[in-house]
């Protein structure tokens, strides 16, 4: 684990941010290409939605455990984060929050058609190109579910810490 300030960490969450965002539309542009009858989808993407989902995974892993540094460090507390994101509010909140937007990207992966023929909305257009999927569709319908269970799963725990932390408030 690097070591940094509280500025650059921010700073890093922020790039980790935007660098997940880039692999989601990445994956979207990959996930379904137009080709013509005889040609093979693959040869039109450099990555595969496999490929890019483990990236997606590692980033989202990363964010989950720098949101806790930063937690920590606002806290004051000066305790070594494990490797694993501690169970705390916050940490099970982003966790939520992290897996129920990719649960929903998934789900929407799992239910395209996996061979389309679009109307292109122009006289002359070429009627023989569809719009194919270049990943198992299925796989990414059960990733879908799967995270969603784990996001419900970070939510009832945060619930059930809500009933149990107690806090002192002079109000």
């Amino acid at each position: 684990m690097a070591q940094m300030n509280l500025k650059e960490a921010r700073a890093a969450k922020a790039r980790l941010s935007k660098e997940l965002d880039a692999l989601v539309q990445k994956r979207e542009q990959v996930a379904v290409v137009k080709i013509a009858p005889g040609e093979d989808a693959q040869d039109y993407i450099n990555v595969t939605v496999d490929e890019l989902t483990e990236k997606i995974d590692v980033c989202i892993d990363k964010l989950k455990k720098l949101g806790a540094a930063i937690r920590h460090a606002n806290a004051g507390t000066s305790d070594k984060i494990a490797e694993s994101v501690s169970d705390d509010v916050g940490s099970l909140v982003e966790e939520a929050i992290l897996w129920r937007k990719e649960a929903t990207l998934c789900k929407t992966l799992g239910s395209k058609n996996p061979r389309e023929r679009k109307s292109e909305g122009y006289i002359g257009g070429d009627s023989s190109l569809v719009y194919v999927t270049t990943y198992d569709i299925e796989k990414y319908a059960r990733r879908g579910d799967d995270l969603q269970r784990r996001a419900e799963e970070a939510s009832a725990r945060v619930d059930q810490l809500d009933l149990t932390i107690m806090v002192e408030a002079d109000i």
